[in-house]
């Protein structure tokens, strides 16, 4: 999916928080290729970013994720088992709405629960919307941020506002300049993975990039 793609979902996301039906890509093996080491700390200058595990770990990977793709909902099932074996590991989720307007209504509530709930709250919420079979939709996302303690009226206020569009914007600029068009993906330092990884595969490229 190129820019103007994107760009295009963001347009129909202004309108409010119903959508129109998303589109699942399905997925292949990932393979490491290179990327630059600017645009990889450029990623993590970005607004709207949920850090997890040691916050100044040796090792930082980021995963950019929607929260309609079937690899993204085994990755954060695996989310904890992975924070838990690599305690000094700093991962960092990046929301990438690319898979239709559904994803973007979607990532609007979850960066405007995050806004008003803090990013140290954000991770059960994360873990609630991959719970959800089907598609994932704004009217969803909503449902999960109420039953978390968020107040309906002002996170419908903070996802609809400009803050989250250029949120969404930046994180979608960076990942384009880094090649990302698939979901997941992940970024470790020079390195970047497309598509599914499962729980062994990210401790394997963790210990790699430790080593390097």
């Amino acid at each position: 999916m190129n820019l103007s793609r994107r760009s295009l979902l963001l347009t129909m996301a202004s309108a409010g928080v119903v959508g129109l039906p998303g589109q699942v890509v399905a997925q292949s093996a990932p393979e490491g290729e290179m990327v630059p080491i600017e645009l990889f700390q450029d990623a993590q200058e970005l607004d709207g970013l949920v850090r997890l595990g040691h916050p100044h770990g040796y090792v930082i990977m980021m995963e950019f994720f929607d929260y309609n793709c079937p690899w993204c909902k085994r990755s954060a099932n695996d989310l904890e088992a992975l924070l838990k074996a690599e305690s000094e590991v700093s991962y960092i989720l990046v929301n990438f709405a690319i898979l239709g307007a559904e994803s973007v209504q979607a990532t609007k509530i979850a960066l405007a629960f995050r806004e008003l709930m803090g990013s140290d709250k954000y991770l059960p919420l994360h873990l609630a919307l991959f719970k959800l079979k089907g598609t994932v939709n704004g009217e969803r996302a909503i449902a999960e941020a109420v039953k978390l303690g968020a107040n309906q009226e002002k996170l419908l206020e903070i996802a609809n506002s400009q803050k989250i569009i250029n949120q969404m914007t930046a994180a979608l600029r960076v990942g384009n300049s880094l090649g990302i068009n698939v979901t997941p993906s992940y970024i470790l330092g020079n390195t970047s993975y497309a598509g599914g990884i499962t729980l062994p595969e990210k401790l394997k490229i963790i210990a790699k990039a430790r080593e390097g």
